[in-house]
């Protein structure tokens, strides 16, 4: 199944230059695999209540082609490309009106029970065989990255606008610490080709995060992490 749809550059979701921002992309992104979700009856309420797990993101790549601007529309398509026992691969495409690609996103996600915080396999949260992968788009793979060593920038302190329905902080919350590390300017003169972020832990309200970050010129690594441990790993390319 494809979820299809299509979306129109709001002001919330533009950036200081009148585009789509980076949060607006991933939110976009987030939306699309949330919708399908409940489309295919595996969403996080349905998991939460008839089967006790919720669902978190892995991995999420997103690469970035081409701007759109503030009240232009574009094409968003969603599916799972790829099934396991324990993880689901999502894809999101999206198009301007010309049939151009704006950004190509790929989340890897898995569904923990709440009691005791173990990877559930998905079959155990509705997946069955009538969900069915459907053939990528474009060619996407993740990473391996590890850092070690990176300066400390700030920290952060996780509040309640920052937690989700499932009480720990929201994936688009921790991009926002992230993107906050670039002044305006910066992020206008080194465009964002590619992000690709690891979810490694969980983090929850008044949790203090210390910030990490080592930059390059085409290349920069940023970890978020709590008590010495990552809770996010995120490496940017320009």
């Amino acid at each position: 199944m494809k979820l299809t749809k299509e979306l129109k550059v709001s002001a919330s979701m533009s950036d200081a230059y009148e585009g789509l921002s980076v949060i607006g992309c991933f939110s976009a992104v987030q939306d699309a695999i949330t919708e399908l979700m409940g489309e295919l009856k595996i969403d996080g309420l349905t998991a939460k209540r008839k089967y006790n797990a919720f669902w978190v993101f892995v991995k999420n790549k997103v690469k970035f082609f081409k701007k759109v601007q503030w009240n232009e529309k574009f094409k968003v398509v969603c599916f799972i490309s790829s099934k396991s026992l324990a993880k689901l691969n999502f894809d999101v495409y999206t198009t301007n009106l010309n049939n151009q690609p704006v950004f190509y996103a790929r989340v890897e996600g898995c569904a923990l029970d709440i009691d005791t915080q173990r990877i559930r396999k998905v079959s155990t949260v509705g997946v069955d065989d009538s969900i069915t992968p459907e053939q990528p788009i474009m060619d996407v793979e993740f990473s391996k990255f590890d850092y070690d060593n990176l300066p400390a920038l700030e920290q952060v302190k996780i509040r309640s606008t920052n937690i989700d329905m499932s009480h720990h902080t929201n994936n688009l919350e921790y991009l926002r610490f992230i993107l906050n590390t670039y002044s305006v300017s910066e992020l206008a003169q080194k465009p964002i080709k590619e992000i690709e972020v690891i979810y490694a832990n969980q983090s929850f309200e008044n949790d203090l995060l210390d910030v990490l970050k080592l930059s390059t010129p085409k290349k920069d690594a940023i970890i978020l992490q709590k008590e010495n441990k990552p809770v996010i790993k995120c490496e940017i390319l320009f």
